[in-house]
Order: structure tokens, then C-alpha cells, then sequence
């Protein structure tokens, strides 16, 4: 018997997700230091979304709002695993996981590249695990964990998704025991020049990288799949550009670090800032933070070159039009901004919680080049991803809705006029944000701190606070009342006490 033939009705669903990477770091965005042709080349054949934003500017809890389609308040996994503030630390399994509901509808989910929403049952015990992870995630064995976490296995394999597990953080994904079987198998030993600070040189030739291992890793399970009934939705999450950075000689050498001049808020007087922004501030001079964007970016631009050849790939297959491809970011970065910050999470400003989000659609887009000027989140990822596979409305909608109408050059009238980012904290401090953008303002209410109010036409550097200014005290009002309005919506219990200490019709208490 002849087997039935590829369901040719529904689009393959290919995501590709980078880690750490903020939208106005892309070409595509106006970054006239950026190398990224692929992604130009989704942009171009593709959607844009102009105003995308993540949940919240940290791994995990972004990570699981994908999963979820849930804020970290809903679903609780708001910082990081394992660490202070966190109240779930395995992603639990339920019929809403987008992989079951995909699964659900005949779709085929394939896996690979960084997972950070949980252990698995054996991997805390593990010697291999504990030898060579446990620099990275030390925290984890500080505590004696109740028997409860021991019974429970929280990876892709055992949520409906075929492919790999690469349990808890990674740390750049080098020391699993799949790379490394990888670098054996090519004959590979990697020649490897630290260059200091999380920055690492690969001598050797691109093979030795993670980003490489992923993408042929990627065309195998593609394979696996495309053979198959069944559409599928493959999920390839790189580890970059997040630190630490490897990067192959050849691309580091298509940037210096003295193409890159400080920021306009490098030395930003933060008398009128949040004093909190201070827990992720490093005093170094600005050639710290040349040398960090010299290897973010020429990391950007290799994984964007991985990016290219997956699509090149596919395209004699017969695959890349009948499947929908989608770029976007967990969260963003911010070496050096406003007076030296480092990382995430403890501040909300754009270059933190704005993500790439770009949708080639199957079959080519009605209006290709088109960009969306919407606000949408990274929880509309998963009831996009949801609609395309043919999934009924009620059951994509969580707290976010599909982009499917702004991809196929429809509007939406009653498309929400607010996005909103929230925050935890990060590390071993807890701190409580909620950043909401309108039209061209910016709110954010630092819970026990001064807020932050921006113009960001008049002000995209979000370097004049104008909580502080007489005449903004209108819009600061009306801006404090949408924040509270999303958090009824949404289901948000901070509403209540975000009232008592921000009552309305009061601006002092902001300052």
C-alpha cells in the first residue's frame, strides 16, 4: 500500500526564536552596524511588526509566556528557574501547552536549542549534569528540593515535541553531551581564543559552533517530519546572541570595536531615574562595552547566515512556500545603556523589552514588505502559531490574539491600543515592574521606586523622565489608568495594590 500523501491544506510552521536579542539591533529595524541579510529577506517577503514586545525582559518567564500564551503572573514561572521570585520551576504540562494543542490538531512538533523551562527527573542527579553545569546553575543545588520536583519531567520530549532535550540553561549549549558527540563525530576540536568578559574566538572554521550543530539538527528532524502525514511546526531556539559569545574568526573580523560610539544615554545623570536600575549597573568605560557589541553583533550576524542557509535549504524541497516561517526574540539586551546598565529585567526600557517579530507567510505575503504599526506581544505568537494550524478561536485565545489578519493585510479595529511588559526581578533581587506602551508614551510603575514616563518620538533614548514634569500630569494619569485597566482585563491581582500605592488622580506618589 501506498502511503497517503503530505497534507498539502494546512502550511508547516518553522519558528525560529534567538535569545537576548532587542528589535533595534536588526538592519531591518534601521541599525546601520547590523548584518543580517536573511532576516532583511523575511522583512522584504514578509510582514513587520514595528511596536512587538516580550512579556517580561528575562529567559524563562518569556520563554514559557511562548509555551502558554500566558503573562509570568498567570502562568508563574516569572524570573528565572530555580531562582529567587520564581514560583514554578518546570513547565507544567497541560492540554494548553501549545505543543499539545498542537499536537491536537495533526501537527508533527519538532524541537531543538535552548529549553530553560525545566530540569527533567534525572538531570539534577546526573554527575555529568553536575560537573559541568553547575558554575551555571549553582543556585540549583544550594537548595534541597521537595520530592515533589524530583517526580516531575519538564522537556520537550515529554510534552509532545520530537527532538531534543537540552535541560535547564546551557550556558552557550557547549557541553552537552549531543554537541559534543557532534564534534566527535565531524572530527572536530575546537580551537578556541578567550577574549575576556564572556567573549569567546572560534579559529577554526564555523563547524565548531553551537549555531551550526543546531541548524543541520534542524534539517534532520525537518526530514524526519516532511516524510511523514502530517504537517509540522519546527521550533529551532539558538542560543545567541545571549553571552557567552563564540564566534567564528571570519565573522568577528567583518567588525572593529571602534565602529561603535557610545550610546546617547552612556553617561546619562540618573538623578531622576529609578534607583533600582542600579542592581544591573557595571561602572566600566565604554571600550568594555565596544568589545561586548563587537561580539554581539558578529554573533547576530553568523546566526543570521545559520538563518539563511536553513531557508536556502528548504527552498529546492519544495518546503519553504508551504511553510510559514517566524522570526522573533525572547527579550532584548543593553550593554552600556543609560549609564552603564548590564543585561535585563531590573529596568524596562526599549532596548530590553522590544523583540524582533517577522512573518513570512506560506505561499508569499498579500503586501510583502509590509510593516504593522500595532502594538502586539510575544503572547500573540502562540495563538498565531495556533490559528494557522487550524485550531478554533476559543481555544488560541489566552492573553494574546492572532496576527494571522495584520499577516494576510487585513486591520483589526478592535485590536487592543496597549502593550504591556511586567517584571520580577532578576537573580537574587526581586523587584516588581509594569511597563505599558500607548500610542507614543511609555509608563512604567516601579513598584517601591520613583516611575518613568516617556515621549519616545520626542524622546527615543528615554533619557527625560517627565513623571516629573507639571504638564505631563494628564497623560501620566491617563496612562496609570490603562495600566490598571490591562490588569483587570488580563487577570493581574497586582491591580490592587498598585492602587494603593499609585491612587488615582495622584502624580506626587509616582515621583
Amino acid at each position: 500500500m501506498n502511503p497517503k500523501p503530505p497534507d498539502t491544506t494546512r502550511p508547516n510552521i518553522l519558528f525560529l526564536f534567538t535569545d537576548q536579542q532587542a528589535r533595534n539591533s536588526l538592519s531591518c529595524y534601521g541599525n546601520t552596524h547590523a548584518h543580517t541579510p536573511s532576516i532583511d529577506r523575511m522583512a522584504k517577503e514578509g510582514v513587520v511588526f514595528e511596536k512587538a514586545y516580550t512579556t517580561t525582559p528575562i529567559c524563562s518567564p518569556a520563554r514559557a509566556s511562548l509555551h502558554t500564551g500566558l503573562y509570568p503572573f498567570a502562568h508563574g514561572m516569572q524570573t528565572n528557574l530555580f531562582m529567587h521570585g520564581c514560583m514554578v520551576h518546570e513547565l507544567a504540562d497541560s492540554p494548553g501547552l501549545l505543543s499539545r494543542r498542537l499536537c491536537d490538531a495533526g501537527y508533527q512538533v519538532g524541537f531543538t536549542g535552548k529549553w530553560h523551562l525545566g530540569y527533567g527527573t534525572e538531570t539534577r542527579d546526573d554527575p555529568y549534569y553536575r560537573e559541568n553545569f553547575s558554575k551555571i546553575d549553582s543556585h540549583l543545588h544550594d537548595i534541597e528540593l521537595p520530592q515533589g520536583y524530583r517526580c516531575v519531567s519538564s522537556l520537550p520530549t515529554t510534552l509532545g515535541m520530537v527532538g531534543d532535550d537540552f535541560p535547564g540553561h546551557g550556558g552557550g549549549g557547549r557541553d552537552y553531551p549531543q554537541f559534543l558527540k557532534y564534534l566527535r563525530d565531524e572530527g572536530i576540536q575546537p580551537e578556541i581564543v578567550d577574549h575576556g568578559d564572556g567573549c569567546f574566538e572560534l579559529c577554526n572554521g564555523e563547524a565548531a559552533a553551537v549555531d551550526v550543530f543546531l541548524r543541520r539538527r534542524t534539517e534532520e528532524l525537518i526530514k524526519q517530519m516532511a516524510g511523514a502525514t502530517d504537517s509540522f511546526c519546527m521550533m529551532l531556539n539558538f542560543w545567541g546572541p545571549h553571552e557567552p559569545y563564540y564566534v567564528p574568526s571570519e565573522w568577528l573580523n567583518k567588525f572593529t570595536e571602534t565602529q561603535f560610539e557610545p550610546w546617547p544615554s552612556f553617561t546619562e545623570d540618573q538623578s531622576r531615574k529609578p534607583k533600582i536600575h542600579a542592581a544591573n549597573r557595571i561602572p566600566r568605560p565604554w571600550s568594555y562595552f565596544q568589545k561586548q557589541l563587537r561580539f554581539a553583533y558578529a554573533y547576530a550576524a553568523f546566526i543570521d547566515d545559520q538563518i539563511g542557509r536553513l531557508l536556502a535549504w528548504l527552498e529546492p524541497r519544495d518546503l519553504l512556500e508551504r511553510t510559514q516561517v517566524i522570526f522573533s526574540a525572547d527579550h532584548g539586551d543593553s550593554l552600556g545603556i543609560h549609564d552603564c546598565l548590564y543585561d535585563k529585567s531590573m529596568f524596562c526600557y526599549e532596548e530590553t523589552c522590544s523583540i524582533p517579530l517577522i512573518i513570512r507567510p506560506a505561499g508569499g505575503a498579500v503586501s510583502p514588505g509590509r510593516r504593522v504599526d500595532a502594538p502586539v506581544s510575544l503572547v500573540d505568537i502562540y495563538s498565531t502559531l495556533l490559528d494557522y494550524a487550524g485550531v478554533p478561536e476559543p481555544l488560541t485565545r489566552r492573553h494574546g490574539r492572532s496576527l494571522r489578519p495584520w499577516v494576510e493585510g487585513a486591520s483589526s479595529p478592535d485590536w487592543p491600543e496597549t502593550v504591556v511588559t511586567e517584571s520580577s526581578g532578576i537573580s537574587h533581587c526581586l523587584f516588581t515592574s509594569r511597563m505599558i506602551r500607548k500610542g507614543p508614551w511609555k509608563y512604567v510603575f516601579n513598584c517601591g521606586d520613583r516611575d518613568e514616563l516617556y515621549h519616545l518620538i520626542n524622546d527615543p533614548h528615554e533619557m527625560n523622565n517627565l513623571v516629573f514634569d507639571p504638564y505631563s500630569e494628564a497623560v501620566l494619569l491617563d496612562m496609570m489608568d490603562a495600566l490598571e485597566s490591562w490588569m483587570h482585563d488580563k487577570g493581574d491581582d497586582l491591580s490592587i495594590q498598585f492602587r494603593r500605592l499609585r491612587p488615582r488622580g495622584n502624580v506626587q506618589c509616582t515621583r
